[in-house]
């Protein structure tokens, strides 16, 4: 799943238009910076999601299910559950 497609979701789930729009590495610093965000969690929001963008993050794992024994929540449960977060 691509952040496109999670977009997406999280459109139909919330019910307001969500657009992922790929943004470069300096576009979002900036970005994050002219909204007050803090350098130091932009630094790691970006550590933490540069991976992904590369598509090094593909395929479904299931360390989630080894380490809690439990399965992992469905994306679209995930945004309903924490709908107060984006609203």
């Amino acid at each position: 799943m691509d952040f496109y497609k999670v977009a997406e979701i999280m459109t139909e789930v919330l019910g307001v238009k969500i657009e992922y729009t790929n943004p470069s590495v300096k576009e979002f610093k900036e970005f994050m910076t002219e909204t007050g965000e803090d350098e130091s969690m932009t630094n790691v929001v970006v550590g933490v999601h540069f991976p992904t963008k590369l598509g090094l993050a593909k395929g479904i794992k299931h360390d989630f299910d080894k380490v809690t024994g439990k399965k992992p929540r469905q994306i679209a449960q995930y945004i309903e559950d924490f709908r107060g977060s984006w609203e």
